[in-house]
């Protein structure tokens, strides 16, 4: 099985791109309009540049906080591979695990911010000692992809 989700790096790159340019135009209308000389709803134009600039950040912080990652997975011949890479600003350091199929010993998934941050935890045998992997983050992937993902890795295990 492989499981790659290429396809939402790429729309979540065009996304982030996209509020940036629309938070830019936003303010610079706001900025430069006659429209808001006066008060609109009992605001000022500040409050506004404010407001927006504010609900850009929060949003970012909590797209920084899900680490959402590149993920590719494949069990197709004599090694399970997972390739991945963090989608935070200057994190692209990728990084690639492979394993025999044989020592793989468990795997965890750990859930925290209300469930949208997932990480996955492997667990391996090497020379008679288990390994623990450092967490590969899985929240980019959706749910029917953390299903066969799950799936891929139980069968994995049992099929020792």
């Amino acid at each position: 099985m492989i499981i790659d989700n290429s396809k939402v790096v790429v729309h979540d790159r065009k996304l982030m791109y996209m509020m940036a340019i629309s938070l830019t135009v936003i303010v610079a209308i706001i900025c430069l309009s006659d429209f808001f000389d006066n008060t609109v709803l009992g605001l000022s134009r500040e409050v506004y540049v404010i407001g927006i600039c504010a609900i850009y950040v929060l949003y970012a912080l909590y797209r920084f906080a899900l680490n959402l990652s590149y993920f590719y997975f494949s069990d197709q011949g004599e090694k399970i591979i997972f390739r991945y890479y963090s989608l935070r600003p200057f994190m692209e350091k990728h990084r690639t695990i492979e394993m025999p199929k044989g020592t793989l010993l468990d795997f965890e998934i750990k859930k925290s911010i209300a469930g949208h941050k997932k990480d996955l935890i492997l667990y391996q045998k090497i020379n008679n000692k288990t390994a623990k992997y450092p967490p590969i983050s899985i929240s980019a992937l959706n749910e029917e992809e953390s299903e066969n993902l799950v799936k891929a890795l139980d069968f994995n295990i049992l099929s020792k």
